[in-house]
């Protein structure tokens, strides 16, 4: 039966281990780290003679990097990251997979164990079967996703290359060839506190704010109206988080916004905060803090040896290939922008991450498998 394959019985083992990222939250445990995870994901590479480095990215947060030196002239990467989000409010036990109509259920099982699990296999059925792939592969299993990206921002520092790579993520056994980036940043206004009976006597952080928030709301929608990009439209400016004061009877002194810039290929850092003083001058006590989170966009050419390659199997497996765009922001944006033409594909319906129901088909889940071993085949 297809829930008894290997593929199969491993992801059920990864959506087992707790892997959530507490995303900057006080919440601490195994549970909300990588390490369980990834010491599972480096035993099995291990046991099957591949080498294997785990490096901790911070405390309890590592990444596994195996390498299969198939004495080839190209090296693939084949990512995925370790994390996922909370389980909180989910309406199924999130870390006893069940197996039923079809789907594996379990945070994480579609986001993104299910490509974790397809690669780990894919890869290791050369090694187990002592057959010789077409490519040396480098299996990345990376940490910190879901927040700050900085599992796989770490491994291009420590000098992850390859030639080409696949970042998985539940695209519906599609190609992702290109995405928007993503740039977050605090904006701070400064103010003088004072008692609220005597509001002349202080300088009140919030009204400043008030007037940049404005002032970004006409930047935002004065960038809908630029020249598109052909596929992935225009570049997008939301300020999602506000805070500030510390009581209704004290004149602020200080109030935050967080800001998210949907970032277009090609877009740089000083073009994205450039435009956000400009919009802001003339006002006061204000600070643009230095971005705490930077994905660049990325678009690989749909001609270019990855796709092609990749759509190829697609078509041998499944008999028909979607190359698309997106507009979230993945770990593909990073490695191509340190030289790695990247794009994204895996098994699962991305309408299914993070959800208090989550699943992934177990067919894409097989499928995927078949895919990624006829490309290293």
């Amino acid at each position: 039966m297809t829930e008894h394959t290997p593929v199969i019985r491993l992801l059920a083992d990864l959506v087992a281990i707790p892997s959530m990222n507490p995303m900057g939250r006080p919440r601490e445990g195994s549970s909300y780290s990588e390490g369980t995870l990834a010491a599972f994901v480096a035993a099995y590479l291990r046991d099957r003679g591949i080498r294997t480095e785990v490096t901790e990215v911070s405390e309890g947060r590592p990444n596994v990097i195996g390498y299969i030196d198939a004495g080839a002239a190209q090296t693939i990467l084949l990512e995925a990251h370790l994390d996922t989000v909370h389980a909180d409010s989910m309406e199924i036990d999130p870390f006893t997979p069940v197996l039923r109509d079809g789907r594996l259920y379990g945070r994480g099982s579609c986001d993104t164990k299910a490509s974790l699990a397809a690669f780990l296999r894919a890869a290791c059925d050369f090694v187990e079967s002592d057959r010789r792939p077409k490519y040396n592969i480098v299996l990345a299993a990376v940490s910190d996703e879901e927040y700050r990206f900085t599992g796989a921002r770490y491994a291009v520092s420590r000098g992850l290359r390859a030639d080409f790579g696949i970042a998985g993520e539940p695209t519906g056994l599609n190609i992702v060839r290109a995405h928007k980036g993503v740039t977050r940043w605090y904006i701070r206004a400064e103010g003088k506190a004072a008692h609220s009976a005597y509001p002349e006597r202080g300088v009140n952080a919030i009204y400043t704010m008030a007037h940049i928030v404005t002032r970004l709301e006409t930047l935002g929608n004065a960038l809908l109206r630029e020249k598109p990009h052909p596929f992935l439209g225009t570049p997008t400016l939301s300020v999602g988080v506000i805070e500030g004061g510390q009581a209704v009877n004290v004149v602020p002194d200080r109030c935050r916004v967080e800001v998210d810039r949907r970032t277009l290929p090609g877009e740089s850092r000083a073009g994205i905060l450039a435009p956000v003083r400009e919009s802001l001058r003339g006002l006061e006590g204000w600070v643009v803090e230095d971005p705490h989170l930077a994905v660049a966009g990325m678009e690989v050419p749909e001609n270019s040896p990855i796709v092609r390659t990749l759509a190829a199997s697609i078509h041998r497996v499944s008999g028909a290939c979607v190359v698309e765009t997106a507009h979230y922001a993945t770990d593909a944006g990073i490695y191509n922008e340190a030289g790695i033409p990247t794009v994204v594909f895996g098994p699962g319906d991305i309408a299914q991450a993070h959800t208090s129901v989550e699943h992934v088909e177990i067919s894409q889940v097989i499928r995927a498998e078949a895919i990624i071993r006829d490309l290293l085949s």
